[in-house]
């Protein structure tokens, strides 16, 4: 198992044992919610999961991940939590943008190639 999983179990299996506790606590997040943890003393933890919750949002973007929230339970200091929306609309937003950049570009880009062809 990668470090980064066992990190990420770890993390879990902490935030599942807060709700047993709390269950208002489960009440805060959205249903069906894609759950990443971040740390304020582990960088690598929170940039890895932020660039696996990038990835999801591009997928649901481009429809091939169902959608769903993507929420990030960050601990931003020992034993205090907050929940950041990871997929907001201006993140989506963004996403289609960016999307929408690629299609633009590609197309201009099949443009030149096809006139280059018929120049000849």
């Amino acid at each position: 198992m990668s470090d980064l999983t066992g990190k990420n179990l770890d993390r879990l299996s902490d935030f599942l044992n807060r709700v047993v506790e709390d269950p208002a606590l489960a009440a805060e997040l959205p249903e069906g919610a894609h759950i990443f943890h971040g740390v304020y003393n582990d960088a690598g933890l929170t940039e890895a999961n932020l660039k696996l919750a990038t990835k999801i949002l591009l997928g649901m973007t481009l429809g091939y991940v169902e959608d769903a929230p993507l929420v990030m339970v960050f601990e931003h200091k020992t034993g205090k939590r907050s929940f950041l929306d990871l997929s907001d609309k201006p993140q989506r937003q963004q996403a289609q943008r960016l999307i929408e950049t690629f299609q633009e570009q590609s197309q201009q880009d099949m443009v030149v190639r096809i006139n280059e062809l018929t120049a000849v």
